[in-house]
């Protein structure tokens, strides 16, 4: 059965598990502070793995840590893709990645080739790591006025996985998202950057990553994405702060936001 599947449907055999598996954990009492029907778990689990960010509860008021840990797991999961992570894993273990495995990654990633998919699932994870410990440590310094250290820790460290992989979830309760920290600069432009670089796409990361950031060497593909981003986060921006009358950082972080990532 698992060989006669192509790689579409290998993916979205993956992501229902990995939602049904979720809905499953944030059901568990040990996840909930309050009664939840199981639909409202699925749809939780569900938006999270899709990074979507809509939500029918409020994270920090309906789950416990555990609960939080679990839709952070879920974001980071769906957001990286399930043929990715699962290849990571096999990786990890030492096993090498057949072609068939190989092939997956590559839908998933949507490369043209399948050449080199190891190295660049391993450059993969790196950048992520990277990308969101450093989004962590910058998101501290602001959540840390108002938390105590080791909450204010686990509110960065989702904050920059949601904001990476452009989920759009919070855990700062009571359905605020970002309102209360409208004029901090420092988390505005933090949210941003992480928004940015997770929905640029890590092709194109990789490419600015390893110096070719001459404009005519760089493929068509990074610049379509960097160009066609550019346009639209200016453009947004301008737009916002002169038919809504946002100041600019307010106007920057909307229109960072609309692009797919949600928080306001």
């Amino acid at each position: 059965f698992w060989k006669r599947l192509s790689p579409a449907r290998v993916m979205a055999l993956g992501f229902a598990g990995l939602i049904l598996l979720g809905s499953a954990l944030l059901s568990l009492p040990a996840c909930r502070r309050v009664a939840l029907n199981y639909v409202d778990c699925l749809y939780m689990a569900a938006s999270a793995v899709c990074v979507t960010g809509l939500g029918v509860v409020d994270v920090a008021d309906t789950f416990t840590p555990l609960g939080r840990c679990v839709m952070g797991a879920l974001i980071q999961l769906g957001g990286l893709g399930v043929a990715t992570i699962g290849a990571g894993v096999m990786l990890a273990a030492g096993r090498k990645v057949n072609l068939r495995e190989r092939s997956i990654v590559q839908s998933a990633l949507n490369l043209e080739s399948g050449k080199g998919v190891v190295r660049l699932l391993k450059s993969v994870f790196l950048t992520t790591a990277i990308i969101e410990l450093a989004g962590t440590a910058i998101g501290y310094i602001s959540f840390s006025r108002d938390h105590a250290p080791l909450d204010a820790l686990g509110i960065s460290l989702f904050h920059a996985v949601a904001s990476f992989n452009n989920a759009g979830f919070d855990i700062l309760g009571n359905m605020q998202n970002l309102i209360p920290y409208a004029d901090d600069v420092l988390l505005n432009l933090n949210t941003c950057a992480m928004i940015f670089f997770g929905g640029i796409g890590f092709p194109v990361i990789l490419e600015a990553a390893r110096g070719r950031l001459r404009w005519r060497k760089m493929s068509m593909h990074a610049r379509a994405a960097i160009l066609t981003s550019a346009v639209l986060l200016v453009l947004g921006a301008v737009l916002l702060k002169f038919t809504e009358g946002f100041s600019w950082l307010k106007a920057v972080l909307f229109s960072f936001s609309t692009r797919t990532a949600g928080f306001s």
